[in-house]
């Protein structure tokens, strides 16, 4: 018994159209009812239309970046006279709620000949690859993440080994408290990258973070616009941040009853302007001796590609930094 090549056709799972050779219309012949339910639609709308016909008269960026690819395809099918693999392109389809959903599509367009030896049809045969290129995406994704874990693992990893090489105490107990300090500032700036998956963090829940842990809440004041720092930025503005507050709290305006700090921000120019500024404290006097803190910060300040001022008012130490946004 012969096949029956219509109902194979027809009730073909995968999306299918018989096409004429009719360019530029490319007039669907036929059409299965897999592809006609793929692209939200019925058989009689589309069977007598040209391909393009059904797409918008004015297109957008991305429909006609489909409609082009689909173009090129077929008039590679008439000129080799062979199959054709149209590169996977991006074309939303109504979704049964009405809404556009984003879909990619692959297809397969393989001439049909006649008698005579010319083409006489292309057979097009589509498929949906979303899931493909959702997958290959997410896994693409993951590998840049995981990248991008090592290599600030192994930045935070070189900063502690420096901390504690480098750290200053009186004491063993203060050394470890010195240090812990320091680790610590790390540890809250690799949450916050994490939190935005490494894309980097806003100033504000930075700020917010590191002077939590050493700044009671009536003493602090903060005051600037929405700021998303580069990743790289986080860990050093952190860190100027921790030294600036537990200076404020071992000399500073913090460690006086009623003292207070304040930290405002403001962006120009490309660049990130950020004061910090003590008040209700001991008169401030520049040290005598330059630590490992101030010039942990002045390092700091390079990496971020800014500038660096020391305020030393009676009323209390007010420093600023710019950095590169």
């Amino acid at each position: 018994m012969a096949p029956d090549f219509d109902a194979v056709f027809r009730d073909n799972p995968n999306p299918m159209l018989l096409l004429a050779t009719d360019a530029p219309r490319f007039t669907m012949v036929a059409v299965n009812a897999a592809h006609a339910a793929a692209f939200r639609t019925t058989r009689e709308a589309l069977q007598g239309s040209g391909v393009f016909e059904v797409f918008p008269e004015r297109p957008d960026a991305v429909t006609r970046g489909f409609m082009d690819t689909i173009r090129a395809s077929f008039e590679r099918v008439l000129q080799s006279r062979r199959p054709d693999e149209m590169p996977v392109q991006p074309y939303a389809v109504d979704g049964p709620d009405g809404q556009a959903e984003h879909r990619f599509w692959g297809a397969t367009h393989t001439p049909l000949f006649g008698p005579d030896g010319e083409i006489s049809h292309i057979l097009s045969t589509v498929r949906d690859v979303t899931a493909e290129v959702t997958e290959h995406r997410i896994n693409e994704a993951r590998k840049l993440l995981m990248r991008e874990v090592d290599h600030r693992a192994r930045n935070a990893l070189t900063v502690v080994q420096s901390i504690v090489r480098l750290s200053e105490a009186d004491g063993l107990e203060t050394f470890k408290q010195v240090v812990l300090g320091r680790v610590e500032t790390l540890a809250r700036a690799q949450t916050s990258l994490a939190r935005r998956k490494w894309e980097g963090a806003y100033l504000q829940e930075i700020v917010e973070a590191e002077l939590a842990a050493l700044t009671p809440l009536g003493a602090l004041r903060l005051a600037g616009p929405a700021v998303l720092l580069a990743a790289e930025h986080v860990q050093a503005i952190s860190m100027i941040l921790h030294e600036l507050a537990t200076n404020a709290h071992k000399y500073g305006a913090l460690s006086a009853a009623g003292g207070s700090a304040s930290v405002t921000w403001r962006t120009e120019n490309d660049r990130l302007h950020v004061e910090w500024r003590e008040a209700g404290g001991p008169p401030p006097s520049p040290p005598m001796k330059v630590g490992f803190g101030s010039r942990l910060i002045e390092r700091l300040v390079e990496q971020l590609d800014g500038e660096l001022r020391y305020d030393w008012r009676p009323e209390g130490l007010c420093v600023e930094f710019a950095a590169a946004l």
